[in-house]
């Protein structure tokens, strides 16, 4: 997922965290939903400073990123 850099941290987490939670509802209702993870953002971001803060915020409540 893409986002501008001046969308709210708190709503960029609410995002993550809301797309986190439906991670197998949105797969059953589209197919690259499954691989629409957060663990696939990480591993695809060539660095970590191009995710938003506020999904990296929520990256690290879950333990994804330290």
């Amino acid at each position: 997922m893409l986002a501008r850099a001046t969308l709210a941290d708190d709503a960029a987490y609410r995002l993550a965290r809301a797309l986190h939670r439906a991670g197998g509802t949105f797969g059953k209702r589209l197919e690259q939903g499954v691989e629409s993870t957060l663990a696939n953002t990480l591993a695809a971001a060539p660095r970590r400073d191009l995710i938003h803060p506020g999904v990296l915020r929520y990256m690290r409540e879950i333990g994804l990123v330290k």
